[in-house]
């Protein structure tokens, strides 16, 4: 007799779980697949960004070493290549020859590639950037040279060469997954994310306010007044001369140290400290600020070379000359000055421009009578690492502050450390001079009538007593030696 079929429950339950595990194994697959590409997305959306991080790092780089170039250029662009050709494509820069920075108004760029990090995951970033000085970027009205600054970062993506993300994140970034889009060569299996930057670096004139201290502004005396005038504007000055019927409202005052004693004096434009006070504020009329700080470099000499049989130092009466076009030269070992001796610093007979640089390698001193005058239409750039103490009948300078520039030098004891320079300024009523000293404690003597003082002051520590007034040129601004550069133009290339 045949027996009745009889349905296994062993099976049916094998059967079950056959088809769980399929839906299970599904589901895993198809989150491990949603994970994957979120992951990946992830990694990419990393690598973009850093990409950017390393481009940005390329152009501080390039700031830093043109800033280099101010205070130590022996050792600026060290680690960088120059050559005639551009090369901007993500792969090794091989030596290209000697460094240097870029020459002026040529088609000369130096290039350093960075290697600037590994991450955690063994994933490198890094940045090539590249510096030139094309003639279209000279400032036709200073003579400056500005300066390109162009940065490719460079960032590995891990997870292959497979592009994820939504499409309109898609439409913003672009990878290097298998072809090096800027050159058209084989990314050899590494992927990668590049981001170009192109900055426009303008360089800064040492005289950006009418007094500017590393550390203090000490003007608690009587009858002080700071304001500012245009020479270039008729209606902000006369014929080219402060005219206190058109006082300007620019004649700041500013410290990256924490403390302006303003006392009573009256302030026509804003003080600012680095989170620091400012005492006397009631007569400022501009803002107060506590948000400053301005990078100041020490002042390198020029190298020279002196005109053949001139003068080496200056303690009689000395005539030195200044020459049209290329600056004269002189290198004087000291400048002492008394009674009624002069340096007289003479020019075209006409008035027209001339110029001269002069490096005076010790001490400067004026005292009784003696002076320093200044032919009209000669410009003088003064340096001395010494001591300077102009008293006596001091300078005098018919034409803007901007013709008569001293600067004091830096200088370092045998341990490397700074030292700190003295300069004091008196008895200069009608003084026209600009002065950066930024290693210097200066110190401005004002008489007993009202000494007028036009120009602009940057020391370490400026202090002035008795009765003056500081007129500040607002045409010095962009003008004066270079003290620091500045971004004034970014944009990223998205090609």
């Amino acid at each position: 007799m045949k027996k009745p079929f009889v349905k296994s429950e062993g099976a049916s339950a094998l059967l079950v779980a056959l088809i769980v595990t399929g839906v299970v194994a599904s589901i895993a697959a198809t989150t491990t697949m949603i994970l994957h590409k979120r992951a990946r997305q992830a990694y990419q959306t990393a690598a973009w960004e850093e990409a950017l991080l390393a481009s940005e790092a390329g152009v501080d780089m390039a700031i830093n070493e043109l800033r280099t170039t101010l205070y130590d250029p022996t050792n600026s662009f060290q680690s960088w290549h120059q050559s005639t050709t551009e090369k901007l494509d993500g792969t090794t820069t091989a030596s290209l020859g000697a460094s240097g920075a870029p020459a002026s108004g040529t088609s000369s760029y130096v290039t350093s590639t960075v290697f600037l990090r590994t991450s955690s995951g063994g994933q490198r970033s890094w940045c090539e950037v590249q510096i030139d000085a094309p003639a279209s970027l000279i400032d036709t009205s200073t003579g400056e040279q500005w300066y390109r600054v162009r940065s490719l970062g460079i960032a590995e993506v891990p997870g292959g060469a497979v592009v994820a993300g939504d499409k309109e994140d898609l439409r913003l970034r672009k990878f290097d997954l298998a072809v090096n889009r800027r050159t058209g060569a084989s990314t050899g299996g590494a992927p990668q994310a590049t981001r170009m930057v192109e900055v426009i670096i303008k360089p800064m004139g040492a005289f950006q306010k009418a007094l500017l201290s590393a550390v203090e502004i000490d003007m608690n005396n009587h009858n002080i007044v700071v304001d500012s005038y245009d020479s270039r504007d008729s209606t902000k000055s006369t014929n080219g001369f402060y005219d206190p019927a058109k006082r300007q409202s620019h004649g700041d005052i500013a410290t990256n140290g924490t403390l302006i004693s303003a006392g009573t004096a009256q302030i026509f434009g804003t003080a600012s400290t680095n989170g620091g006070t400012v005492l006397g504020s009631s007569n400022v009329t501009g803002s107060i600020r506590n948000d400053f700080y301005q990078e100041l470099f020490p002042v390198v000499a020029p190298l020279l070379k002196p005109l053949a049989g001139s003068p080496t130092t200056a303690t009689s009466n000395t005539v030195l000359a200044a020459s049209p076009g290329s600056p004269s030269e002189y290198l004087l070992a000291t400048v002492k000055l008394s009674g009624s001796n002069s340096l007289h610093i003479t020019g075209a007979a006409d008035g027209s421009n001339t110029f001269t640089t002069i490096v005076v390698s010790g001490d400067i001193s004026l005292s009784g009578q003696a002076s320093i005058i200044v032919d009209p239409g000669v410009h003088v750039r003064l340096f001395s690492p010494g001591s300077i103490d102009i008293t006596g009948n001091g300078i005098t300078n018919p034409g803007s502050p901007l013709n008569f520039q001293l600067y004091g030098v830096g200088t370092k004891d045998s341990q490397n450390n700074m030292l700190t320079g003295s300069m004091k300024i008196a008895g200069n009523g009608g003084l026209r001079a600009s002065v950066y000293a930024p290693t210097y404690n200066i110190s401005m003597v004002g008489g007993g009538n009202s000494d007028s003082i036009f120009g602009a002051f940057v020391g370490l520590n400026i202090n002035m007593t008795g009765v003056q007034s500081v007129h500040y040129d607002e045409a010095l601004a962009n003008s004066g030696l270079i003290s620091d550069y500045k971004i004034v133009n970014w944009f990223e290339d998205t090609n």
